[in-house]
């Protein structure tokens, strides 16, 4: 009895330990940031506006962290307003979203799985395009669908809002400054697990030459 439950011991640690190692591997992979090709130098370039990660996983029915959760009826009204700014000015708005298609993660938490209720945009999220970039990574840039949207469209300037400005958000400008994209931030459409991290993030941002704006400037400043 005592060697049964010994071997089931070490099987159950042996697991954790796959589950654990595939977990880190899984987050460095996510955090990488693409290098991308330098975008051209169109004759009258345009805007375009990015909304990252609102979703039910996040946002939603479906979060689990209560910083998103509060902020998120605010968050969703002010992109809204974005949005519908952005449609009425042939300004492409591309809705980006993370979904996680590995078995092992999903194991430890599913809420995000692709395919699930999570991985939807959060319904309370106005769509006025057709435009979806699925991502596995950080980096909305990571699916090469963005990247030929937005040259599709001879986009050289992103207006980026959702979240999380510590992680998703800041990855994906920085992918974006890798292609020389001209980048504005609308600060109060951003959110991060604290004010703390959003402050040093766009502070770093800032030095790179990021500009930063509010949500009531956003129809003045649209090519």
């Amino acid at each position: 009895m005592k060697r049964i439950l010994l071997w089931v011991v070490i099987v159950l640690v042996l697991i954790v330990a796959v589950l654990f190692g595939n977990l880190m591997l899984f987050e460095r992979a996510a955090e990488r940031v693409s290098e991308g090709v330098p975008i051209a130098s169109f004759a009258a370039g345009k805007s375009a506006l990015l909304v990252i990660d609102i979703q039910e996983g996040t946002t939603g029915k479906r979060a689990l962290k209560e910083s998103y959760i509060k902020a998120s009826d605010s968050l969703i009204r002010l992109v809204n307003r974005l949005v519908d700014s952005a449609s009425k000015r042939n300004v492409p708005v591309i809705y980006v979203r993370s979904e996680v298609s590995n078995v092992l993660v999903n194991l430890i938490n599913n809420s995000m799985s692709t395919g699930s209720e999570g991985a939807a945009l959060d319904k309370r999220l106005k769509v006025v395009s057709d435009f979806y970039i699925p991502k596995q990574k950080q980096d909305a840039f990571s699916n090469p669908i963005l990247d030929s949207i937005l040259t599709a469209n001879q986009v050289n300037k992103l207006y980026i809002t959702g979240l999380d400005a510590g992680f998703c958000v800041n990855s994906t400008i920085e992918a974006a400054l890798n292609r020389g994209y001209a980048i504005t931030v609308i600060s109060n459409t951003v959110i991060s697990e604290t004010d703390s991290l959003k402050v040093q993030v766009f502070e770093r941002l800032k030095t790179k030459g990021v500009t930063f704006l509010n949500s009531g400037e956003f129809p003045a400043s649209v090519n």
